[in-house]
């Protein structure tokens, strides 16, 4: 993650065209998810969320893509409707127990707990820097997005060979 960080930081014109010549690798790549994360991050969301959003789809792809590229497949639309149906099942589920002590961004965080911690870290950040003008629900609408982009690619790295899908069965 810090990596990726250090990636998109940058407000100059290399940092920039690395993050347009990644957005290009994901829309080309995973264009279902591409698809996905342009119909949910757009207008009429906050400037500043959409800039987060913008800004952590791509960290997120950059992430999945630099630790998991050959085993990563393509997502369908299919598969990305699933982890958004999966993830409002669960969101709902958890709103209708009062004792339950888990938000649905704890159980993406038990698998991927640098990537929802970074993405905290830059919700908190944006925030932070945009407080009293930044629309507190778009940055929420933004979160969720990218929980479920996180969820889909999860779902969209196959096993190292070898190694069987089900705990405590190796494959033969």
């Amino acid at each position: 993650m810090a990596a990726v960080q250090a990636m998109l930081s940058g407000d100059d014109e290399p940092s920039r065209a690395l993050a347009k010549e990644s957005l290009e690798r994901m829309s080309r790549e995973q264009p279902a998810l591409a698809r996905y994360l342009l119909e949910r991050l757009q207008r009429p969301l906050d400037p500043a969320a959409l800039e987060l959003g913008h800004m952590l789809g791509v960290a997120v792809y950059l992430a999945f893509e630099s630790s998991s590229s050959r085993r990563l497949r393509a997502l369908s639309e299919d598969a990305v409707s699933a982890a958004e149906a999966a993830f409002a099942a669960d969101e709902e589920l958890r709103r209708g127990d009062p004792m339950d002590a888990l938000d649905s961004e704890d159980i993406v965080a038990i698998e991927q707990p640098a990537l929802v911690s970074f993405v905290n870290e830059h919700i908190g950040r944006t925030l932070d820097e945009h407080a009293g003008s930044v629309d507190v629900d778009h940055v929420a609408a933004v979160f969720r997005v990218i929980l479920i982009e996180i969820l889909a690619l999860s779902h969209a790295v196959q096993p190292p060979p070898g190694h069987s899908t089900v705990r405590g069965e190796p494959m033969a």
